[in-house]
């Protein structure tokens, strides 16, 4: 118990910082009916922007020029993996009407799976590019005993992602837009909800902001094929690779 003390300690401190937001946003939501779902997705959102901005105020993670890399104690990464599951299932509980016009899966969830992990290397070759492109340098790789963990973290963070930003936002869209439009202005949107992190949070600027809009767009193509489950593989995995230091 004394050895995870100031894990949950700064956990604690966390959860602490980004209360007001969650009381703020929880009251829009009560406020917001459910026939105007996009508001409330905007909603979603906005939380998850900034609840995702505290985490580097708070040491859990570190975005430089050439990477990531999650810096959060296991037992704190372990929590926020979890907590990002929970988010997953309280935002379908309370966006039931909206949650029953996503596409969860293609046709085949085989295939589903193939385009995800044929995303996740879409993206890390454009990475990959990108960096060559603006001179960038590589971080180390992690330790192999820490992959499980941060695989197991980027799927469950980037899951909860997805849903807002693919299965909610870009799923809103297509009742006026056709898939290939309401996959750009998705990714255009995920890559603007970056912008603070890139200006400001971390002041890396124009990579964040590029990386965020050829990811957000791939794997906004990827849901019009693959549903959720291959956007949410896409996405997490090219993280994933990403933090692992193998890009």
């Amino acid at each position: 118990m004394t050895r995870t003390m100031p894990e949950i300690i700064s956990l604690a401190q966390y959860l602490l910082a980004i209360t007001p937001a969650f009381l703020v946003c929880g009251a829009l939501l009560l406020a917001i009916p459910r026939t105007v779902p996009l508001l409330r997705v905007l909603v979603h959102m906005l939380f998850f922007v900034l609840a995702r901005d505290a985490m580097t105020a708070h040491g859990y993670w570190q975005v430089a020029a050439g990477g990531l890399r999650f810096t959060a104690p296991p037992l704190v990464l372990l929590a926020l993996g979890a907590m990002s599951l929970g988010l997953v299932a309280s935002t379908c509980w309370l966006e039931s009407e909206a949650r029953r016009q996503i596409r969860w899966c293609g046709m085949r969830p085989a295939l589903s799976v193939l385009l995800g992990v044929a995303g996740a290397a879409l993206i890390i070759a454009l990475a990959t590019g990108l960096k060559a492109v603006f001179n960038l340098p590589s971080l180390a790789p992690v330790a192999p005993s820490a992959l499980p963990l941060l695989l197991g973290f980027a799927l469950a963070a980037n899951c909860y992602e997805e849903l807002l930003f693919r299965g909610l936002l870009q799923q809103q869209l297509r009742a006026w837009l056709p898939a290939w439009r309401a996959a750009l202005v998705s990714g255009l949107l995920f890559g603007l909800c970056h912008a603070f992190l890139a200006t400001t949070v971390t002041q890396v600027g124009a990579p964040i902001l590029v990386f965020t809009v050829i990811e957000g767009v791939v794997v906004g193509l990827v849901y019009c094929r693959a549903g959720l489950l291959g956007a949410s593989l896409a996405h997490g995995l090219a993280i994933f690779a990403l933090a692992a230091g193998w890009v």
